[in-house]
């Protein structure tokens, strides 16, 4: 118990230390966080996931649950207007190519029925704005392009949750693949739970002042946000879609009441400081466990799979390419197209639903989880590398490939012009 709690302090600690080293490295948290796990898991064999047992799944769930509510609280949709077509048009399009194309490969690769390789595709074409934002700071991108790539980054995260679970919900029942059980199952689980959030939303923020008021007020936030997920589960809905919209109605509470509800009266229309702090030091602490948790999960021996999670994360950059250059509008420059395309890490919502397809589907499960794990690791180290390039004026290559019909950006246009002037002379 001791080396336990000695162990969850050091890797907290790490963590931050980590997450520190960013700005100074470009290498997000999450690689360094995974080569810890790897090697106190499957290379030296000091700690193995079985030895978590049944507190793994619990700490699983958890981490999705706290996750999302932040992705919840964190989507502002007035901030996503302008952005709004062009967003969802790439949002849309990408995701379901992706999905489609990466199912397709698992399958032949694979050999995995049918529904497994449609959860493995709906896993990959998500994104992680955990992974993806801090990158894009350091870029300079146009508002408008940011606007663009924060509603797809919140957006395509909606679509993998939703398809998966209900995919996932297909396959625990033991039912085969099928345009209309996959549409009825949505329907059921996002209709169930969409309604069952925004009704805990509404009640929450009208009591919320007078919570504040009792001892340990923060943390019941906290406990509420648990009982949304439990009780949307046990309403039938999906609890886990439940959870992220419940978040955005707290974040986007003014703007409720503005529209929809001018005559209801809400005392408090937002989290203040110490709760938004609250969560987001929760939110901190589950991710860095659970991506030492996702290391010590992975398995060194079926080489196959790894190569195939890079295969994949290859494959997500070349469908993506032509989605952005045909989604996105000609006014936006290549150099931007390029940030645009390099922005598609896997990340903490990729990996969470494949430790619960390993837990729920034991059959093929351990197979998806090794798969996606790799994947992350992989599509997080090629987007630092894009973006680190992209920042120093370098892949100028992908803009004149990839983007053909989009104008140049200013920076380019001058690097150009002084390049013929030199070859002039």
């Amino acid at each position: 118990m001791t080396a336990a709690i000695l162990f969850i302090g050091i890797v907290l600690f790490l963590g931050q230390v980590f997450s520190s080293l960013f700005e100074k490295t470009r290498l997000p948290d999450v690689l360094p966080l995974m080569m810890l796990g790897m090697i106190m898991g499957p290379l030296t064999g000091l700690i193995r996931p079985e030895d978590f047992g049944r507190a793994g799944e619990i700490f699983t769930t958890l981490a999705l649950v706290v996750v999302l509510f932040q992705s919840g609280i964190n989507l502002k949709i007035l901030s996503l207007r302008g952005a709004m077509g062009q967003g969802f048009l790439l949002t849309t399009v990408t995701f379901t190519l992706l999905t489609v194309v990466l199912a397709f490969l698992s399958r032949i690769v694979l050999e995995v029925p049918k529904l497994y390789a449609f959860i493995i595709g709906a896993i990959v074409a998500d994104n992680s704005t955990a992974v993806i934002i801090p990158l894009l700071s350091k870029l300079k991108i146009s508002a408008k392009s940011r606007a663009i790539l924060f509603l797809e980054t919140n957006l395509v995260g909606v679509y993998s949750i939703v398809l998966t679970l209900a995919l996932m919900g297909l396959a625990v029942k033991g039912g085969a693949f099928s345009a209309q059980g996959l549409g009825l199952e949505v329907l059921k689980s996002f209709g169930i739970g969409f309604f069952f959030s925004i009704i805990a939303g509404l009640f929450w923020m009208r009591i919320l002042n007078k919570v504040r008021n009792l001892e340990n007020a923060v943390s019941l936030t906290f406990a509420f946000v648990l009982l949304v997920y439990g009780l949307s589960n046990l309403a039938g809905g999906d609890g886990v879609l439940a959870t992220m919209v419940f978040g955005a109605v707290v974040g986007n509470m003014r703007l409720i009441r503005r529209l929809w509800l001018k005559k209801v009266s809400f005392n408090a229309l937002a989290l203040n400081e110490g709760e938004k702090s609250f969560f987001t030091e929760v939110e901190f602490i589950f991710k860095t466990l659970f991506f030492v948790y996702m290391g010590i999960s992975m398995h060194f021996g079926e080489v196959h799979l790894l190569l195939l999670g890079l295969f994949f994360a290859l494959i997500k950059l070349f469908v993506r390419a032509p989605c952005v250059n045909w989604c996105i509008s000609k006014k936006i420059s290549r150099s931007d197209c390029s940030v645009l395309l390099a922005m598609c890490p896997n990340g903490l919502v990729s990996a969470v639903l494949a430790a619960m397809i390993a837990q729920q589907l034991p059959e093929n499960g351990h197979i998806i989880q090794d798969v996606i794990y790799s994947v992350i690791f992989f599509s997080v180290m090629l987007s630092s590398l894009m973006s680190f390039r992209i920042e120093k004026g370098g892949l100028t290559w992908i803009g004149k490939s990839f983007f053909h019909r989009h104008a140049c950006s200013k920076a380019n246009r001058v690097a150009i012009v002084a390049a013929t002037d030199d070859t002039q002379k």
